[in-house]
């Protein structure tokens, strides 16, 4: 038995609380994989996570339990993080007291080089690069590292994250600590690759532009990917372009653009081509699932809690 863990974050979508999701497509998504790892790994747990915060991405990977064999995150991204909570106002509001209290921090501490980095670093709800390798305590990283199978794979299903490098905002104070004094950063899939030391599959446009976009299947069996969100199974999340790439970064930090570890098997990526899924994929959902119910939607919350 091992566990396959499956995260997602918030869609963006307009709520003033920060407590209540309108857009439940990230949901459907992270179900829709549930679907294809039970199908691929029928005695593994595989288990859908609702995280608007990094935290609690970090802290379920520390938690002692079965080995884990493959980690997805549905959500937000960039090159250089992935963005848990994604214009929640709780989150938002939370990014606003340190960007307002590392303001304030001119002598001290905080004086010293990377020190008002290693607090954004912990403290923003989204995952930067850098987390792992200098946020994150040695100890910390070893226990997540412990959790994982030989061979783990973790898997975004988010735009841009795939790029081998990131250059954070340098107009603005707060976003440039994220370039920690250069001129760029490793991209987040490269970072989760090298300091988790496992295969980190996601996609990139080096043009910057284009990313992925919903597909769905409708009741009446057919597949559409004009990006409506109807509240049903299943949904994919697929690359929009043809510009856009999969690639797999290994635990050196060394990207594949040809041949890309796809839910835990090496295939070429002629076999995954941007636009839609390929119909092999799809056929592993029968076109009743369509008809199902919503699953669930789970309490979920943007605050802090610490790793």
């Amino acid at each position: 038995m091992a566990r396959d863990l499956v995260f997602y974050g918030f869609s963006g979508a307009p709520e003033p609380t920060g407590t209540v999701e309108r857009d439940n497509s990230f949901l459907l998504t992270a179900h829709t994989l549930q679907l294809h790892l039970k199908q691929r790994f029928p005695g593994d747990s595989v288990d859908v996570v609702c995280a608007w915060h990094k935290d609690t991405f970090v802290n379920t990977l520390r938690a002692p339990g079965e080995k884990i064999r493959q980690i997805h995150y549905v959500g937000h991204g960039a090159g250089g993080g992935l963005y848990f909570g994604y214009h929640n106002p709780v989150a938002t509001a939370s990014r606003q007291t340190i960007i307002n209290f590392l303001g304030r921090q001119t002598s001290g501490w905080f004086a010293q080089p990377g020190r008002k980095r290693l607090l954004a670093l912990l403290w923003d709800a989204g995952l930067m690069s850098g987390f792992f390798s200098d946020a994150l305590t040695s100890t910390k990283l070893a226990e997540i590292r412990a959790q994982l199978l030989p061979g783990a794979l973790m898997h975004v299903w988010g735009c841009f994250a795939g790029a081998p490098t990131h250059t954070f905002d340098t107009s603005d104070p707060y976003w440039d600590l994220f370039n920690a004094g250069g001129a760029s950063v490793e991209g987040i899939a490269r970072h989760l690759a090298r300091t988790l030391q496992i295969d980190t599959t996601a996609c990139r446009d080096p043009g910057g532009v284009h990313g992925m976009d919903f597909c769905h299947r409708t009741g009446k069996g057919r597949l559409n990917c004009t990006d409506q969100r109807p509240g049903r199974l299943p949904h994919w999340l697929w690359p929009e372009s043809r510009k856009v790439r999969w690639i797999t970064h290994d635990p050196t930090g060394a990207g594949d653009e040809t041949t890309i570890n796809f839910l835990g098997t090496r295939i070429p990526a002629t076999r995954i081509p941007p636009g839609r899924p390929p119909d092999w994929l799809l056929a592993e959902i029968p076109v009743a699932t369509a008809r199902a119910t919503v699953p669930p939607v789970p309490k979920c919350s943007a605050a802090r809690t610490g790793t």
